[in-house]
């Protein structure tokens, strides 16, 4: 018996021949990875949790888990990029949509800091009430040249918001 983060590998072997089988206890996605793994990476980082607490709860519960370097590596080479792929695809039709549509609202909005607090990143977020969707957002630096430009910070990411559009 063999074990893979949350996976299970059983080997058996015929002793009079030499016939062998595998069972695994979930499958393997992309020839590669255990779906459980990836599925816990998933969660974790949809929880907002901290992996290192999380595999510190399954290591005190007996639970077989992978290394927090297994976890990062699944974020960066496949949840990450999963979850962009599907929200680039899901703007994509909302755009779409939009455009079909007359008489469209637009919103926008930006925010730089909490309250008592100086923060290192803002967000800009467009919705559209017409429909009741952030249909963009972004993420910036409070320090860039595009920020620093308080007066036409927001025209400017409008003005290239509605370009794209």
């Amino acid at each position: 018996m063999k074990r893979n983060g949350t996976m299970v590998v059983v080997k058996q072997t015929c002793s009079k021949c030499i016939f062998g089988y595998e069972w695994y206890s979930q499958p393997i996605i992309l020839n590669k990875y255990a779906a459980g793994n990836l599925l816990l990476s998933f969660a974790i980082l949809m929880a907002g949790a901290s992996v290192s607490k999380i595999l510190l709860v399954f290591r005190h519960m007996g639970l077989c888990a992978y290394t927090v370097r297994s976890f990062f590596r699944h974020q960066s080479k496949l949840v990450v990029p999963t979850i962009l792929h599907c929200w680039e695809a899901y703007q994509a039709k909302l755009i779409k949509g939009l455009k079909a549509t007359k008489d469209v609202v637009w919103c926008g909005d930006r925010r730089f800091d909490s309250m008592g607090h100086s923060a290192k990143y803002g967000v800009y977020t467009m919705l559209s009430p017409t429909i009741m969707k952030i249909v963009h957002f972004e993420l910036v630096q409070a320090e860039s040249a595009q920020c620093n430009a308080h007066n036409n910070s927001n025209t400017t990411h409008l003005r290239a918001f509605l370009d794209s559009v």
